[in-house]
């Protein structure tokens, strides 16, 4: 009995999928859409029907499109010459959404796309899974009628380090807010012009929930504080907070010769990688003298930087400072005991608090 509810389910999953693969000529499409359209007026979904060239014709020519607003075609079969019709109707002036995932759509499809004046109205544009190579990112890039853009995704196609820059330093996709471009053929370039992207993006989206005084919660590297720092963002801050972010020596020192800082009142650099030379930096800032409370717990700071830190005049003001768990032997301890620069604190320096 088992055995037979296996062989039923086998045969009505091979009958479901070769229905869904089956080809649709143009004569089935019209009733097709009309019936799709009756349920949702603003929203098409042609999932695994191979409507090829033609059936893309049909549909950039026919008027029940007008109203359209999102428009999903997988597995369609329609090519650059189907995306060439869709490109220069005038039906679908309406669409918001353009989805055309797995139809081996090339560079010429995505020139076609770029260069239309039709689908200026477009929010997202879904190319998943095609042969989009550097042409075509370069000219959705420079795609003026496609400034509209805020979610662009190549996922799964061709495109290379010099299409990645291209679109993530792009002048003119200056709404786009998704740029999604895994598994391409992407090098350190192309992958850092994909990072500092989505890093710039995560930056506005923390600015305008108010969270970016809280980063100790988001990884955001040392790439991340360099963006924040050439941001306007940190001249709003006065409470930063960036444990916990694998951050090195570049951040401290970057952070201690911003002229951006110096309305800081509080830096929490615990939890990172921080030695040395980053302590040192921190010490001889000429920017951070305001601040009331540093935070260097967990880090990889030894004598040297405690001693830069003893003699240093930023010190003066602060309330706090903790350098508890790091690599600072007696001498070091000894210096941050005696200085003269350190009777304002209200915590001890090394404890667990």
């Amino acid at each position: 009995m088992r055995r037979l509810i296996v062989i039923i389910s086998l045969l009505l999953f091979w009958l479901f999928n070769l229905g869904a693969l089956r080809p649709l000529s143009p004569d089935q499409l019209g009733p097709y859409i009309q019936k799709k359209l009756r349920f949702n007026a603003e929203t098409l979904r042609l999932s695994e029907k191979q409507i090829g060239p033609e059936g893309a014709r049909f549909l950039a020519e026919s008027p029940l499109l007008q109203k359209v607003q999102r428009l999903y075609i997988y597995k369609g079969s329609i090519g650059d010459e189907g995306v060439q019709y869709l490109a220069q109707s005038n039906n679908l002036s309406s669409l918001v959404e353009l989805h055309i995932e797995t139809d081996a759509v090339t560079d010429t499809g995505a020139v076609f796309l770029a260069e239309s004046t039709r689908l200026a109205n477009l929010k997202i544009l879904n190319l998943y899974n095609n042969q989009v190579s550097d042409r075509g990112a370069k000219a959705l890039a420079a795609s003026t009628p496609l400034s509209g853009l805020d979610t662009l995704n190549l996922n799964y196609n061709h495109v290379g380090d010099s299409g990645a820059l291209a679109l993530a330093q792009s002048p003119v996709l200056s709404n786009l807010k998704t740029l999604e471009i895994s598994y391409n053929k992407l090098g350190p370039e192309g992958l850092r012009a994909l990072e500092v992207f989505r890093l710039k993006q995560n930056l506005e989206v923390w600015h305008r929930e108010g969270r970016l005084s809280d980063l100790g919660k988001y990884y955001i590297g040392d790439l991340g504080v360099q963006l924040l720092l050439d941001s306007p963002y940190i001249e709003t801050i006065e409470e930063l907070n960036l444990s916990h972010n694998e951050l090195t020596d570049e951040s401290a020192v970057a952070i201690a010769n911003s002229p951006r800082v110096a309305h800081l009142k509080s830096l929490n650099l615990s939890g990172n990688h921080i030695g040395d030379r980053g302590a040192v930096a921190l010490a001889h800032s000429a920017t951070l003298k305001g601040l009331k409370e540093l935070d260097l717990n967990y880090n990889e700071i030894g004598n040297d930087g405690a001693f830069a830190l003893a003699r240093s005049d930023v010190v003066r003001p602060l309330e706090m400072l903790r350098l508890g768990q790091n690599r600072i032997g007696d001498d070091g301890a000894r210096a941050l005991e005696e200085s003269p620069n350190l009777k304002n604190l209200v915590y001890p320096i090394f404890g667990f608090y």
